[in-house]
């Protein structure tokens, strides 16, 4: 009979694309389980057409979370509930809990399984939750979330990140690079200059030389969510040469799209930095206080750029010393160098 198995990886973008390798390495060593994927609202669409996953279950953290924040108890209730419910219709011969939480393992409590498998160095409290955890393969995120395959008996023969764009965003994709005259000929220079952090963020002025720099060879497209709006406005305004932006004009899935048709990316550690090499589009990272040992996209055509500091891989989102130095101090000069590097070798 085929395994059943459970993921769960609720969010963010970034971590999602980060964990399909686990999806595709189960297949691989066995193809005929059933993989159903535990995800969030925001993320579902990157894995909806994903040929590893056989069904997703898309439960809303951000909204259970509101309402406990609002003390609206009854709301939270029924959405644990429906949860509760979803999980009971089939019984897992394991569930993969990849996001470590204290909530994702009390979700992980409620599948019908005698076998729960989660990352050894997880917050929360979460590995007590488990009846077994797992190390990392290593230090890259990829690798560890490849870790909690160990216990199933199987070693990973690749770590590529999946992510299928569907032929409607294509078509949007064709579309507007039409409208906006970037012809096939053009190579095309995507910039992602927001990140959820404000300490990932680039200064905008240094994006708006870094277009400016980059635009004799380049066309240059600015991509992103509603919540980047006025950076890109002050980029566009600074760069002083034609950009196009198109910041909070697309869904993730357009996003993606477009950036299939980059010639390269050129974002922080963000979630569309990472869309871009599953979709094998080459990239430059800037990193300021995460670890580029930890999130650079493996292979030639993905590149980073650091300035290291003495506090250095803090992984925090407001910056102790508030400075922010280890990302303001990224030299544009590197950042567009490697943008000509990686594209050299297409």
């Amino acid at each position: 009979m085929a395994k059943e198995i459970l993921i769960i990886r609720l969010s963010s973008i970034g971590d999602v694309i980060h964990c399909t390798p686990v999806a595709g390495a189960l297949k691989a060593a066995w193809p005929d389980c059933k993989i159903t994927w535990l995800v969030g609202e925001v993320c579902a669409d990157l894995i909806k057409d994903n040929p590893d996953i056989d069904h997703l279950m898309i439960w809303s953290r951000e909204r259970f979370e509101k309402h406990l924040r609002a003390y609206e108890f009854t709301q939270a209730y029924s959405m644990w509930r429906r949860l509760q419910s979803e999980l009971a219709v089939k019984t897992y011969d394991v569930v993969l809990d990849i996001h470590g939480l204290f909530l994702t393992g009390m979700i992980a409590r409620q599948a019908k399984t005698s076998w729960r498998i989660g990352l050894q160095d997880a917050r929360e409290l979460n590995p007590l939750l488990m009846t077994e955890t797992a190390k990392p393969l290593g230090n890259h995120i990829v690798e560890r979330y490849l870790g909690v395959l160990s216990p199933l008996g199987i070693t990973p023969v690749t770590r590529k990140m999946t992510l299928v764009v569907p032929a409607k965003a294509k078509q949007f994709a064709q579309s507007y690079l039409s409208r906006e005259k970037v012809s096939a000929q053009d190579k095309l220079a995507i910039v992602v200059p927001g990140t959820t952090w404000p300490t990932k963020n680039w200064p905008p002025e240094l994006f708006a030389t870094t277009a400016r720099m980059l635009a004799q060879d380049f066309k240059i497209m600015l991509c992103g969510g509603r919540g980047e709006v006025a950076r890109g406005q002050e980029i566009a305004i600074k760069a002083g040469v034609p950009v196009i932006n198109a910041i909070g004009a697309t869904n993730l899935l357009e996003m993606a799209a477009l950036l299939e048709q980059a010639a390269v990316v050129i974002a922080g550690d963000t979630g569309p930095l990472y869309m871009a090499a599953a979709l094998e589009t080459p990239t430059v990272a800037i990193f300021g206080p995460t670890n580029p040992a930890t999130y650079t996209p493996p292979g030639n055509q993905n590149a980073f750029v650091v300035n290291e500091c003495q506090c250095s891989f803090c992984h925090k989102t407001k910056c102790r010393i508030g400075t922010s130095a280890c990302i303001n101090s990224v030299r544009l000069e590197d950042v567009v160098a490697q943008v000509y590097q990686v594209v050299r070798k297409l």
